[in-house]
């Protein structure tokens, strides 16, 4: 099962792929970034975004989307600039037929380390070692897209899941 999991953002969206067919032995098979301009106009930067999202799903053919679920207390500006490019990724998702799922990034770092509210730093070792990384996983976006898919595998596809904690869109 090939998973494409996603931290968006209209600045920079990281994207992970893993194939998690066995979910025990979760293998990583591509992570980066999706970065535009902040000089080009809003629906330029959006048009790219679709443009790079199609492209991994035309690449990776993935079974599922794992999308960071919005949590904005603050600032409203960039929540709905977020919410843009989630919106994006989850149209390129209904486009292809392929599956939503969403958590929170306290989700994914519970998950993970055993505390929700662990640093990024902690988040990306975790992920790292599941998924035998060796190196320092670049950039930060990349690693918390490779824990949105980690989480979702703890979550849906290891065998103690409960399946009554799944969030579908």
């Amino acid at each position: 099962m090939i998973l494409l999991g996603i931290d968006p953002g209209t600045a920079s969206t990281g994207y992970g792929v893993v194939d998690a067919t066995n979910p025990k032995s979760v293998i990583s098979i591509e992570y980066g970034l999706i970065k535009t301009s902040k000089d080009l106009l809003m629906s330029e930067r959006l048009l790219r975004i679709y443009e790079s999202s199609k492209e991994l799903v035309r690449k990776y053919r993935p079974d599922a989307f794992i999308i960071e679920s919005l949590f904005f207390n603050t600032n409203t500006k960039t929540a709905i600039t977020v919410g843009q490019a989630r919106g994006i990724h989850i149209l390129v998702a209904g486009k292809y037929k392929v599956p939503v799922f969403e958590y929170t990034a306290l989700q994914a770092k519970m998950v993970l380390t055993g505390y929700g509210r662990a640093e990024k730093s902690v988040v990306r070792n975790e992920v790292a070692r599941r998924l035998n990384i060796l190196t320092q996983i670049k950039p930060i976006d990349a690693s918390d897209a490779l824990a949105m898919a980690l989480c979702h595998v703890e979550k849906v596809l290891s065998p103690s899941t409960k399946q009554h904690e799944i969030k579908k869109t």
